[in-house]
């Protein structure tokens, strides 16, 4: 879009450097606005500026740009899940990566269906890969509260995210761009969880973030307490165990005793041993030798005995 409307003004007789000053100035504040309210204001201040004064070129906004601009303005594209992926340079990198891969134009249609799903597969297998080398990674900048429980559970890069936003200064309202966008907790929500007494979890975070899986984000209302799942799972078990009779009572009573109070079951720790035996004088700490190891002795063995044969045969004068 950009360079269209560059060439654009270029055409229309402006210059390669006004060009892009305009695209960098003016139109990025378009493209920025938050709002809908915002974006026809900066349309309106755009029209009234000196770059108004060119009707030709305002005619081929107003044509070419503006009635589509919901699919490149902020103010509508942020409200749109799309996990920051809001060009097409993806897509246009997938594209390539599959031409290389079928390295002709003319294939027979089992032979690019099995091409094609190949590369799919490959291409999937590399993004699960990534996704697990980092979550594999341990922030060290995150290794506590509020973004504890989510090391090593989602990338890094969901982290960091949080982290800018939780950073960022809300001026009069939240917006809640990035649970839109992204699926993770805003600001307001943070705060809100922060207030209660409550941490970030994994399944406050849409699960594209630890399994890749894309679907529509939930609901803020609805996100899943495991908390209270697991203890409304317990009361109903502890309801099925009364039901059953004081036979059932006594025994499930048996049964979590030793977890809840291990004094009163009888539990001890284990004494400590006065005199320690250790490792036994005797015992050897040698392996056995892996096959390179072993292959290599091998070798060295007979490079031995070959050169030893062959001084033998120097110094034994002939019959």
């Amino acid at each position: 879009m950009k360079k269209n409307i560059e060439a654009k003004m270029m055409s229309l007789g402006s210059s390669r450097e006004s060009a892009e000053a305009f695209v960098a100035g003016h139109w990025q504040t378009l493209m920025n606005a938050n709002t809908q309210r915002g974006f026809q204001q900066r349309w309106v201040d755009l029209q009234n500026s000196e770059w108004g004064r060119n009707l030709r070129f305002m005619n081929y906004l107003k044509g070419e740009w503006i009635p589509c601009a919901q699919r490149w303005a902020h103010c509508y594209t942020n409200r749109v899940f799309h996990i920051g992926n809001t060009s097409t340079n993806r897509v246009e990198s997938a594209h390539s990566s599959l031409q290389k891969w079928l390295a002709s134009s003319t294939h027979k249609i089992d032979t690019l269906f099995l091409r094609y799903h190949t590369s799919i597969e490959g291409k999937v297998t590399e993004l699960r890969k990534d996704l697990e080398d980092s979550r594999l990674k341990v922030f060290k900048l995150a290794d506590g509260p509020p973004y504890g429980h989510l090391n090593m559970e989602v990338s890094l890069w969901a982290i960091e995210l949080l982290m800018k936003e939780r950073a960022r200064e809300i001026v009069q309202r939240c917006g809640c761009r990035l649970h839109e966008t992204h699926g993770l907790p805003c600001k307001c929500k943070m705060d809100a969880l922060s207030d209660a007494g409550m941490e970030l979890h994994p399944h406050h975070l849409h699960r594209f973030w630890s399994s890749l899986v894309y679907e529509s984000p939930p609901d803020g209302a609805k996100w899943e307490d495991h908390d209270a799942t697991e203890r409304g799972i317990f009361a109903a078990m502890v309801e099925d165990v009364y039901r059953q009779g004081p036979a059932a009572v006594r025994k499930a009573s048996q049964l979590l005793l030793p977890h809840i109070r291990p004094q009163v079951a009888g539990l001890l720790e284990p004494r400590e041993s006065e005199a320690p035996k250790g490792r036994p004088p005797k015992r050897s700490n040698t392996r056995d030798p892996s096959w390179f190891e072993h292959e290599r002795t091998r070798t060295a063995k007979r490079s031995k005995t070959n050169e030893n044969t062959r001084k033998t045969h120097k110094t034994t004068p002939a019959g």
